[in-house]
């Protein structure tokens, strides 16, 4: 029940040419004023990944570089490399921040000077393991921000006020399938949340005062899960699982009395817009979708993939004529519509935790 996407070539990164060891503190701040960050950086899979996979001849990891991908993104309707019609997490944390949108890509900066407001190192299909389908764990992604760091790149001034993006999405559960015993699949959570925490206490190593890390959304409501129901129900095995790895994440980061690290509750966002827990309430959110499960884009091959074409280069797949009314725009990632959905639930309780109030 992996939830985001895998990549399917060996992708290294290449970096283009500090340090006090901190832990979690205490106190939460409740108000503030506004506060200026010099500098995103963001880490993860495709739910924040804006164009680090290079693009070449069509597939299903190269997709996000094809149509429909990017079917709402400005006048030419041109993608981006963003796994969404448009817009894609790390985007709308940016925007708290009050920048348009993500950071320049990682990739987009070899031979380049980087962008002053930080660097988006997220790949689609990293987790914190190595995948079948080879993408830049967590790991090696800090990896390359260190490097960065250490050459000067990225000055240690932007980490004075600096704040991170950690979107681990699901892809290291797709190994889950091939476990014989729920004590497995429990040992093996405890040991990608172990990886979560340990990735973030590094970036609080290297400098950087704020971390923001993303719980798992309910698994088991993708499409890709909700399809055998014909997108009428969730899978619970899946939302099980899910509720074990943000239980531990929670308590490993201890995140609740943090001053430096925080809790982005996307389970709770997802839910309350496509699983409610009372269906005579369902909350205001949620009802701008007439289509929580069903995907826009979706391939007339059930194993196939959005944006799919056949030898010809005819289309194998079909988009929807509104995405503002669908959660989900392909298997596993949210419409813009839909992510701008989760944060907007989410927004306040982030600005309050980086003195941000406007």
């Amino acid at each position: 029940y992996s939830t985001a996407e895998h990549v399917s070539q060996e992708h290294t990164l290449h970096p283009t040419r500090s340090t006090p060891p901190s832990h979690v503190e205490s106190a939460r701040p409740t108000s503030g004023t506004f506060h200026w960050y010099n500098g995103l950086f963001v880490f993860g899979d495709s739910f924040a990944d804006t164009g680090n996979f290079p693009k070449s001849d069509l597939s299903e990891v190269t997709r996000q570089w094809y149509k429909p991908y990017g079917f709402s993104h400005g006048f030419l309707q041109d993608p981006t490399g963003r796994f969404s019609n448009s817009l894609v997490q790390s985007d709308f944390i940016a925007r708290i921040l009050g920048r348009s949108q993500a950071p320049q890509t990682f990739r987009a900066t070899e031979g380049n000077y980087p962008d002053k407001f930080g660097v988006n190192f997220a790949v689609g299909g990293a987790g914190v393991f190595e995948v079948p389908r080879k993408a830049p764990t967590l790991a090696q992604q800090i990896d390359s921000f260190k490097k960065m760091l250490d050459g000067g790149d990225i000055g240690k001034w932007q980490l004075e006020e600096s704040v991170a993006l950690v979107a681990i999405s699901g892809n290291d559960y797709a190994r889950v399938a091939n476990m014989s015993s729920d004590g497995e699949i429990l040992d093996f959570i405890g040991n990608v949340t172990d990886g979560i925490a340990a990735g973030v206490e590094r970036l609080r190593g290297l400098g950087v005062t704020k971390v923001l890390v993303n719980t798992l959304h309910p698994l088991g409501c993708t499409p890709w899960q909700a399809r055998p129901s014909n997108y009428t129900k969730c899978m619970g095995r899946g939302n099980m699982a899910a509720g074990f790895h943000n239980d531990g994440l929670e308590s490993k980061l201890n995140a609740t009395s943090s001053d430096c690290v925080y809790l982005i509750d996307l389970n709770r966002a997802f839910t309350n817009i496509i699983d409610p827990s009372d269906a005579d309430d369902i909350p205001q959110v949620a009802k701008r979708f007439t289509e929580k499960l069903k995907p826009c884009c979706e391939s007339v091959d059930p194993k196939g993939y959005c944006g799919q074409v056949d030898e010809d280069g005819g289309d194998q797949y079909s988009v929807c004529s509104n995405p503002e009314k669908h959660f989900f725009w392909d298997d596993v990632h949210p419409t813009q519509a839909g992510w701008e959905a989760v944060m907007e639930q989410l927004q306040q309780d982030i600005k309050d935790f980086l003195h941000i109030s406007y």
